[in-house]
Parts: C-alpha cells; sequence; structure tokens
C-alpha cells in the first residue's frame, strides 16, 4: 500500500515538473517567427567634395520607402534583411555650367541582425546591418555605382506581442568610398565626357522611419 502510494505522488510530482518545464519553455519561446514590415521615412544628409576643386555634390533630402524581412533566432534576436530607396536630387555645385541638378536614386540592400530588450506589448531594440549601397544618377549613358555600406539603427516595437504591430525606428547608413572614386560620367554632361573624382571615404546619410509589422 505504501509503496502504490509512493509511486503515485512520484508521478504526480513527475506530472507537475514537466508541466512547468513545458509552460517554461513556452514562455521563453517566440510566439512568431517571420516579420515583414513595409517602411516609409525620410532620409537626411549625404555629400561628396571634389578631390582636385572646391566641386561638391549634395544630395537632398527627401522621402524613402524600402521594407524590412526578420527571423527569430531567439527570445532577444532577430536575422533581418532590408532594402531601403530613395529618389532624390543630387546637387553638382561647381563642377558644370549653371550647376545643374541631377535625378539620383540611393538604394540600399543589407543583411544584419537586431537585440530586442525584454518586454511585453512595447520591446526597444538595436540593429545593425553590412551590404552594398548603389548610386544611380538619370545621365544619358551613366553607370550606376555600388559600393560596400554599413548602418546602426535603434528603434522601438510597439504591439510587440501581436500578429500586427507598428516599428519605429532611426537609422544612419553609412558608405564606404575609395578616394578615386568617379560619379556621374556621361557623354553628354558638360563637353564630352563627364569625370567627377570625389575626395571622400565614407558618405552618410541618416532615416527616420516607420512601418506595420505583420507577424507570422
Amino acid at each position: 500500500m505504501k509503496i502504490r502510494i509512493h509511486t503515485r505522488f512520484a508521478g504526480l510530482l513527475s506530472l507537475i515538473f514537466l508541466l512547468a518545464v513545458t509552460e517554461q519553455a513556452q514562455a521563453q519561446a517566440p510566439a512568431f517567427k517571420f516579420e515583414i514590415a513595409p517602411i516609409a521615412g525620410y532620409r537626411f544628409g549625404g555629400k561628396f567634395h571634389e578631390k582636385e576643386g572646391d566641386g561638391e555634390i549634395e544630395l537632398r533630402d527627401s522621402e524613402a520607402i524600402g521594407f524590412a524581412l526578420n527571423l527569430t533566432a531567439n527570445p532577444n534576436g532577430q536575422y533581418e534583411l532590408i532594402y531601403a530607396r530613395q529618389s532624390t536630387d543630387a546637387d553638382t555645385l561647381g563642377f558644370f555650367v549653371n550647376d545643374p541638378v541631377i535625378d539620383l536614386d540611393v538604394e540600399y540592400l543589407q543583411i544584419g541582425g537586431t537585440y530586442l530588450f525584454d518586454g511585453n506589448s512595447t520591446r526597444p531594440f538595436l540593429a545593425l546591418g553590412v551590404g552594398v549601397s548603389r548610386f544611380d544618377p538619370s545621365l544619358t549613358d551613366a553607370s550606376a555605382e555600388s559600393y560596400f555600406s554599413a548602418s546602426f539603427g535603434a528603434g522601438i516595437q510597439l504591439a510587440a506581442n501581436k500578429r500586427f504591430g507598428v516599428r519605429l525606428e532611426a537609422r544612419a547608413f553609412t558608405t564606404f568610398v575609395d578616394e578615386d572614386s568617379t560619379f556621374f560620367c556621361s557623354s553628354d554632361a558638360g563637353a564630352g565626357s563627364c569625370l567627377v573624382q570625389v575626395d571622400a571615404k565614407t558618405l552618410t546619410q541618416w532615416e527616420a522611419r516607420a512601418g506595420l509589422v505583420f507577424r507570422f
């Protein structure tokens, strides 16, 4: 009789322990595995200086659009893929006659990760990314230029434990440019071919961003 009671009691303790471990694992496990967030923002900054001369290329502030894809790695970490595109104008000061304004698309494609601080509905986060930046001018016969770039962001996730949420973020994009890099080479920009050689190692832009988050 005592053996049966002890056996039942041990079985009950084992069941309670198993339920407790399962509940704790479920509490620690992220509720959603994937996130996709269409993003709209406003981008600031970006300037190149001529290597020999006083000319400069300055990118105008303008709207930007893009998206972020996130894959949960652990309760506080995510893998991230981001794309961001800005259609803007570049002021070419001191390079050509009449200092023409050039239409320019600036794109970033980067992979990285985010660290989410502990929280329930509201979770601050930090983000890092590396990848490629692409500058595509609207000049006839002009080719786009691509360079290595990196970014750092900080923001907050609202309704982070729901299927639909909001992402607010500030991010800095830095492009690493060779000192002998050339921009805006075109047969019809000025007399003959245009060759702009810049004196810079980095170009940095800042972006204020917001988006809706869809979780799966």
